[in-house]
């Protein structure tokens, strides 16, 4: 992939459409790029976390990278032997249709009512995302801003010292576990009982899990981070980083008191941090 490739429209390969998703959602976050250096068989999304932090978010191979640049989804930005590219307005009205007919037909499977059309959608600012209650009898909608995760609006708030509330190190353990939480392919039916990976016997697998449930690596990883961070502590991260619960959504679904999420989600991150070897 190169600066200034000449744009065409080709047939979307199955697996560039799945990666769209996952990639084009992280490159419509605030400060996003897509990295591609010439030696390098992958691609990496990356972020400023923090003033002059840049955090790897996301990794996707070149050749996927490629067909988004080849649809017109991603234009480069800077070129050399590093090139950035960075999402379009066709990008970002994409990923939004994507999003939609991902929540029309998931509505469809529970018998919600009918879904807006994904045309439409695609010219909203935000989202909504479907996501399973822990009774795992009901689907719940929830608003997600593409721009804005609940950890990158987290990590920009600081003390009255100036402080920053969340050091570089906890966004990258957050980022890295939502990272892994995405390359699983974990989807609400599936992770509405994650909580079986914290006991010895499940971890590892993931329940209902099989070939379309993700690749296996990432979904241990996301296991394995679940266990070091224990019950309680996984469970607010799993919500604000992976599902991109608001962090006052989160505390209202817990029966937590206002304002008490955040303290325990710092200590979960940096759980998590020492976990990733990141401290």
């Amino acid at each position: 992939m190169v600066a200034g490739v000449a744009k065409q429209h080709v047939e979307i390969d199955p697996r560039v459409e799945k990666e769209a998703k996952r990639i084009l959602r992280r490159l419509s976050e605030k400060g996003a790029f897509l990295a591609v250096a010439q030696d390098m068989a992958k691609a990496v999304v990356m972020r400023e976390t923090t003033p002059g932090t840049q955090t790897r978010i996301a990794v996707v191979d070149r050749a996927v990278a490629h067909q988004f640049a080849l649809q017109d989804w991603i234009s480069c930005s800077s070129s050399g032997r590093v090139a950035k590219y960075e999402i379009t307005q066709v990008g970002r009205a994409t990923l939004k249709r994507i999003l939609a007919e991902d929540q029309s037909e998931r509505q469809s499977r529970y018998e919600l009512a009918e879904a807006p059309s994904p045309f439409r959608a695609q010219h909203q600012e935000d989202a909504e995302r479907l996501v399973m209650d822990d009774d795992s009898r009901k689907v719940r909608k929830i608003r997600t801003n593409l721009a804005e995760s609940p950890l990158a609006l987290l990590g920009r708030k600081r003390d009255r010292a100036g402080t920053p509330y969340l050091t570089p190190a906890l966004i990258e353990a957050g980022e890295r576990l939502r990272e892994d939480f995405e390359l699983a392919q974990m989807s609400p039916r599936i992770t509405q009982n994650w909580e079986a990976f914290l006991t010895p016997s499940d971890k590892g697998q993931v329940p209902g899990g099989g070939p379309a449930s993700g690749p296996t690596a990432a979904r241990n990883r996301v296991s394995d981070a679940l266990s070091a961070m224990g019950p309680g502590l996984s469970d607010i991260v799993f919500r604000v980083c992976c599902f991109l619960e608001g962090l006052e959504a989160a505390e209202r679904r817990m029966g937590w008191s206002a304002r008490s999420g955040k303290v325990v989600l710092r200590i979960a991150l940096q759980r998590l941090a020492d976990h990733y070897g990141l401290r």
